[in-house]
């Protein structure tokens, strides 16, 4: 039984997570095992106060003892109560389907934040009389007591951005800290290990403030050391104890507009216990130090910030392209991607080093900056001059970019430059491969444009003077996001956001955290509803069901009040970005909606969407709303079908792609007309010869109606086509990123982002239907899994593997001469339905890890097998 041991343990999705707020954490574990039909049968957790006492079987926090059931995900921690700080040891075993125990994982821990308002000492400082804009430098120094210590914690709560340094080093690896948020809702904070930095006598703790989303940027600090003696030394931030601010060599910076650097104002040893003295001279002189100022509190609920921070996740060297006549020299970063540029340079002190960003060249060859709009995107560098080698990257700021111009002025010489992507630092979820090389590079292309817009929120776009956290993008790019990566405690965090937002008469607002657009936010937005029954279905989490219940019930109230005779037909977007010919074209406008789609259709068609994913949630909590939310599902189904549904032609409203799909993708038709919609969809697809018509909501509910009526070629074909409209066109255009519009490169307006996951929404092909990999309707936590591949005649051989709660999960299928061959990885503790196209023959053979095995058939759908199984290596063999 030793193969069943758990492993991967974590809390609140992440492996030893430092400052988590929940007074009942979420746990999960995972099991490998070849074993056929193998799952968990039962479980035990245990929990102590210290290692030592866990390996020593003192549990005295938790023992659940023997938990029968299948659960090994969303478990609610349910021990002792949980103080401040306090670090909790762990363990989990499991018994088997025989009823065979394993043994204990190895030991895992998490820790507690700061739960209590009173557990932070200090007070919110910042600095009033000025620096505007700068990187503004705070030093604090104290001694420790020179006992022996047994931890020390760095707690840092900050409006704006931060860096935290100790002792003449920096602290961590986090980039552009904390997230976004509405600072007067939710303030995020840090929990740092640094026992091993403390010092034994002097100490300092800086920090560089950097502007971020804080207009003024403010910090509260908490350093709690505790020595081996019991004794606990507390340092934190306040009034008339030692904080002090100075300016720093961060002259401005933005993160629209760039940083500006002037290494000439660098303070040497800043952050150390050896600056003491000179720090004495410089206090309130000029560009010395001065005292810090006690500043208002922003007024959220502090918390501890778990989701994975940013983090560089590639370096690659710019290629050269040429040299201007004013001197600036144009580089190719080889790629569109969200971060910066580190420079290494030499040179006399003065001497300026500026770098401009864009993600094309114009017509000349030149940056092409007119889709930023008003963001400047420039970093500049001033030299110290001090005969060494300078290395300079930014702090504060990010760009979207392909192509850069590093322009020098004065005696400077660049000895290398290097292109850095950063975002959040989620771990990639699944990969795809096929004999089409087109698609593994459309593929690849659609993650990579996802992930350069994870920057603590799900973004629009990585470039222009936006950059907001769309909750119309995320109603249809959401569940994309959480095949190309592990989103759990990414999502658990902006679903806060979202809530955030909520006012008192129910109402969400168009971005969140709440900067852009408006309030109310547009009708068709379904995220509130849709983002949290994801997390239900791919990471099992009942709790964000639970919290959120209420507060979507009080939206959908909000919306029916406005509705007339069930129809709502407020919205500032509808059908967004379809192809130009289908938009309504404005002189100064952006020009992006349709003059094909009826914006009430898309309006109501996501109010009945909702109300559908409202009664799901209902039945899983067993709310006594589940009678109310059926007539009102039926009563806006009546009424939108009545308004849109011609029943001669079997067309919605004027007949486009978007009006039809959306009607069928979430769930509006009658069963009588499903079949004779697609047609209608699949015969305007001809009629533009091949290319879709869609825009933001359209584009992937064009492709689920598509494959879920077995229309796989026709699918293939729209997302394989290489003229415009299409994703291929953007691609033999040079896109490394999926654009914004259709044809970005014919028509620069106001909306030209080249860097932009709205459409890529469409990734979901990928792997829920070519791969075939989905949820099981009405389970969680991807326990119950549907794998029913999209098999198009023009392509030969799929492979999708992905990372699901309980382990990896495969999905790879080949034809072979008048074979059609699927090989299925289902993970411990998981069960699948799996189909096989009827298309593509009877099956003549199933093999169980190479072996002749059976399994029973289960049933058939439009001519599909479909077969049930449990964990294991399958191969099914069709003859056609």
């Amino acid at each position: 039984m030793n193969h069943y041991i758990p492993v991967n343990l974590r809390c609140e999705y992440e492996m030893r997570p430092m400052g988590v707020q929940k007074s009942q954490p979420l746990l999960s574990w995972q099991v490998k095992s070849d074993e056929r039909d193998a799952f968990q049968s039962a479980y035990q957790i245990v929990a102590a106060s210290d290692q030592e006492k866990l390996e020593g079987k003192v549990y005295d926090l938790w023992d659940t003892g023997k938990v029968m059931g299948g659960r090994c995900y969303g478990v609610l921690y349910e021990g002792s109560p949980l103080k401040s700080a306090q670090r909790v040891w762990w363990k989990v075993r499991i018994w088997n389907q025989n009823g065979e125990v394993s043994g204990y994982s190895a030991p895992e821990w998490f820790e507690m934040g700061l739960l209590e308002e009173e557990d932070w000492k200090g007070k919110w400082m910042g600095f009033l009389g000025g620096l505007i804009g700068n990187g503004i430098l705070m030093r604090y120094s104290f001694n420790s007591l020179g006992k022996k210590i047994e931890r020390a914690r760095a707690y840092v709560c900050c409006a704006g951005y931060y860096e935290l340094r100790m002792n003449g080093k920096k602290i961590g690896d986090k980039l552009l800290d904390p997230a976004p948020s509405d600072y007067s809702r939710t303030l995020l904070y840090s929990a740092y290990d640094v026992t091993d930095d403390v010092r034994t006598g002097a100490n300092v703790i800086g920090l560089i403030l950097g502007t971020g989303w804080a207009g003024q940027p403010k910090v509260l600090v908490q350093l709690n050391i505790e020595y081996e003696d019991g004794s606990i030394q507390e340092e934190f931030t306040d009034w008339g104890i030692g904080w002090c601010v100075a300016k720093g060599p961060v002259v401005y910076n933005s993160i629209y507009d760039g940083e500006d650097y002037d290494a000439r104002l660098e303070k040497d040893g800043w952050d150390s216990p050896e600056y003491e003295s000179r720090f004495l001279k410089e206090h309130q002189r000029p560009d010395g130090w001065i005292l810090a100022t006690v500043v208002e509190d922003p007024g959220g609920k502090r918390t501890g910030e778990l989701l994975p921070p940013v983090r560089v996740m590639k370096r690659t060297k710019p290629e050269y392209i040429r040299t201007f006549k004013d001197g600036r020299k144009l580089y190719d970063a080889g790629e569109n991607q969200s971060g910066w540029v580190r420079l290494t340079a030499k040179g006399e002190a003065g001497s300026k080093i500026t770098l401009s960003f864009a993600e094309v060249l114009d017509e000349s060859g030149d940056l092409d900056k007119r889709a930023l709009r008003l963001a400047r995107c420039e970093d500049s560098y001033i030299l110290r001059g001090t005969g060494k080698s300078e290395e300079y990257a930014p702090r504060f700021t990010y760009h979207g970019f392909r192509y850069f111009t590093v322009k020098i002025e004065g005696d400077a010489e660049i000895s290398e430059l290097t292109a850095e992507h950063i975002r959040s630092s989620v771990k990639q979820n699944a990969v795809f491969s096929s004999d089409d090389e087109f698609l593994n590079r459309l593929a690849a292309v659609m993650r990579h444009t996802d992930g350069c817009n994870l920057m603590g929120i799900p973004t629009d776009c990585d470039q222009r003077d936006e950059r907001h956290g769309w909750t119309t993008d995320t109603t249809s790019r959401a569940e994309g996001c959480t095949y190309h990566y592990d989103m759990g405690s990414f999502f658990e965090k902006w679903a806060r956001d979202v809530y955030d937002t909520q006012d008192t008469k129910g109402y969400f607002a168009d971005t969140a955290p709440f900067r852009w657009g408006r309030r109310p936010c547009d009708p068709q937005v379904n995220t509130p509803v849709s983002l949290v029954l994801l997390m239900y279905e791919v990471y099992g989490d009942r709790r964000i069901l639970e919290e959120c219940y209420d507060s979507m019930m009080k939206y959908l109230m909000v919306l029916l009040k406005e509705a007339d005779g069930y129809l709502i037909s407020r919205t500032g977007f509808g059908e967004w970005a379809c192809p130009r010919e289908e938009c309504i074209r404005e002189e100064y406008g952006a020009g992006a909606a349709s003059k094909n789609v009826t914006p009430t259709l898309v309006s109501t068609a996501y109010l009945y969407y909702s109300i559908s994913q409202i009664k799901e949630i209902a039945r899983i909590l067993k709310k006594d709303d589940i009678q109310y939310l059926e007539g009102l599902q039926e009563t806006v189904r009546q009424k939108y079908n009545e308004r849109f549904l011609n029943k001669k032609t079997f067309q919605y409203d004027m007949g486009s792609q978007s009006a039809n799909a959306l009607s069928l993708a979430l769930g509006l038709v009658p069963g009588e007309y499903k079949d004779a919609v697609a047609d209608n969809i699949a015969a305007d697809i001809r009629k533009h010869n091949g290319h879709m018509t869609t825009g933001n909501m359209g584009t992937k509910a064009l492709l689920e109606v598509l494959c879920q009526a077995g229309r796989d070629d026709e699918a293939y074909e729209i997302m394989t086509v290489r003229t415009a409209p299409g994703f291929g066109y953007m691609l033999d255009k040079g896109a490394t990123t999926v654009w914004e519009r259709w044809e970005a490169d014919e028509d620069n307006n106001i909306m030209n982002s080249r860097n932009h996951p709205m459409l890529a929404a469409a990734c979901v092909w990928f792997y829920k239907y070519l791969g075939g990999i989905r949820v099981q309707p009405g389970s969680s936590g991807l326990q119950q899994l549907v794998i029913r591949p999209s098999v198009p005649e023009g392509l030969n051989k799929v492979h999708v593997q992905m990372e699901i709660l309980n382990g990896e999960v495969t999905s790879s299928w080949r034809k072979e001469k008048e074979n059609f061959i699927l090989e299925v990885t289902v993970p411990f503790n998981t069960r699948a339905q799996i189909y096989i196209p009827g298309k593509c023959g009877s099956v003549s053979r199933i093999l169980f890890n190479g072996e002749v095995t059976e399994i029973k058939k289960a049933g058939e759908d439009r001519h599909d097998c479909i077969f049930e199984t449990g964990s294991g290596k399958y191969t099914f063999i069709t003859k056609r």
